[in-house]
């Protein structure tokens, strides 16, 4: 392609999609040309963002349910306690609800594809910049080291055992060069370090922020404090968390309008960073919320809160996390909500499971399916620096990142916690890990919060994850199955890549 047309080429190629890169940045925009021009650098870093959400075509085929983004969330909530799958279902989230996980899942496999292809574009920029020329592109520069950092941090997480269960065990292929094919898994810890270097490298080089839907110096801090958590460096997460939250940046939604935080993820105070969606973005029926949710004839609606969720939420009704939660009621043929002989409305079901829909990935502007899903923000701050104090013994300061977010949930006096009333609990630690449970629900935290901790997943409960002769299901943390099976597709062309047992 021409030189003289190279910046409308480079426009087009975004609007048409950023599943065009693949070798080069994007088509006509060589790396030995990425550092002359910044509004190319700017073109090809939004590209790396949007192969988040995007439908990249794997294999000849696009799937509007294959976006790395909907794929993150389901594959790390659906494994949990959280959620209850009432039915059968062709969707490969079946498998990651279920823990019949298999080497071809299509969920998996694209989610691999698709991460080390984000990895892919960014190693390309960052190979092609150098660092100093302008806090433009130092900025620009930074927030690939930090895209590099969070999709290594993902993958490792699904495809590896937890850094607590052995840090010499088989990670990830860590990738830090386009030229890279191939390859042997480095181990857990060598992951994680590539993973700290690359954030605190971003962090130095980001000082011109671009807003809430692009990476920061501040979401280095946030990302850090939860990549020191699942690390066990309780002291690191304090001083990340801390770094955070005394910046002055973000603050907690109000009590009234946390609510509609979700919806309005993107203008919030509250968000560090989130994946910017418009309308020309949702997949309505591939969409994230979709099986959370169906209202007026859009979304599947087939996932549920689960039973122990709820009694959990329920211990406080006045919690204004319990809107979160959207029972459909069963109706009349004139629409008429029908209730019970003690006067409460009946929830409706499918196949015998209650409908309690959950609306963290609905209603933005108004669009049932449309949501900007949120990668992180302050109340998982707050949440990672109680666990971190609870596990070094200062519990005082751990309860009052509790309560803090339970106050702003609405709740006070005897639903607040202090070192002398722990209300039955055995640990300041089992506090938190509920606090983190009524606060993230279907943010992609829980399973990974069990199984870092060595904890049991207990899903004795009703759901298609039970099989009909079974009343219990408890999965033990040292399972093969809590994490997934790196994709045929890698085995088959990489001779010295080692399968998950």
């Amino acid at each position: 392609m021409k030189k003289p047309t190279l910046i409308i080429i480079i426009a087009f190629s975004l609007l048409l999609s950023a599943c065009e890169l693949s070798l080069t940045p994007y088509d006509g925009m060589t790396k030995e040309k990425l550092s002359e021009y910044t509004e190319g650098t700017v073109y090809a870093t939004n590209g790396n963002y949007a192969m988040i959400k995007d439908v990249l075509e794997y294999k000849g085929v696009q799937d509007l349910r294959n976006t790395y983004v909907r794929h993150y969330f389901q594959l790390s909530e659906f494994p949990g306690d959280n959620i209850c799958l009432s039915g059968s279902t062709t969707d490969h989230l079946f498998y990651a609800v279920t823990y019949r996980h298999f080497a071809t899942m299509m969920n998996t496999t694209y989610f691999w594809f698709c991460g080390y292809k984000i990895i892919n574009g960014t190693c390309q920029i960052i190979e092609s910049i150098d660092e100093g020329q302008s806090t433009e592109l130092d900025q620009l520069l930074g927030e690939n080291y930090f895209l590099r950092a969070m999709i290594h941090f993902d993958l490792v997480r699904f495809f590896a055992r937890p850094y607590s269960q052995g840090k010499d065990k088989l990670g990830i292929i860590v990738r830090t060069s386009s030229d890279g094919q191939g390859g042997a898994r480095n181990t857990i810890e060598e992951v994680y370090d590539q993973i700290i270097l690359d954030l605190l490298k971003g962090a130095e080089l980001m000082n011109s922020p671009r807003g809430r839907s692009f990476t920061s110096k501040e979401a280095v801090w946030a990302l850090l404090s939860r990549v020191y958590l699942y690390m066990e460096d309780n002291e690191k997460a304090i001083e990340y968390a801390n770094m955070v939250i005394e910046s002055g940046l973000f603050q907690l939604e109000s009590t009234e309008n946390y609510p509609d935080y979700f919806r309005n993820a993107l203008t919030s105070q509250e968000t560090i960073f989130c994946i910017e969606h418009t309308l020309q973005d949702d997949k309505a029926f591939g969409a994230i919320g979709s099986m959370y949710l169906s209202d007026q004839g859009l979304g599947w609606g087939e996932i549920y809160a689960s039973l122990p969720l709820r009694n959990l939420l329920n211990k406080n009704p006045d919690d204004i996390r319990n809107s979160f939660i959207k029972p459909e009621y069963k109706t009349d043929p004139d629409g008429n909500i029908l209730y019970d002989a003690q006067g409460k409305p009946i929830v409706a079901e499918r196949n015998g499971y209650p409908k309690y829909y959950m609306t963290k990935f609905s209603y933005q502007d108004g669009v049932i399916t449309l949501s900007s899903p949120v990668i992180l923000r302050l109340a998982e701050v707050y949440l990672n620096r109680a666990e971190a104090y609870a596990k070094i013994g200062t519990d005082d300061k751990a309860l009052e990142d509790v309560n803090t977010i339970r106050i702003r949930a609405g709740l006070s006096g005897e639903a607040l916690f202090t070192t002398s009333n722990l209300q039955g609990y055995t640990s300041v630690l089992d506090i938190v890990l509920d606090e983190r449970r009524l606060e993230l629900f279907t943010e992609g935290h829980r399973t990974f919060d069990i199984y870092r901790n060595n904890r049991v997943m207990n899903r004795s409960y009703p759901g298609v994850h039970l099989d009909p002769e079974q009343n219990t299901q408890y999965i033990e943390p040292t399972d093969p199955r809590i994490i997934y099976f790196i994709p045929q597709d890698e085995i088959l062309v990489n001779s010295e890549m080692i399968q998950n047992s």
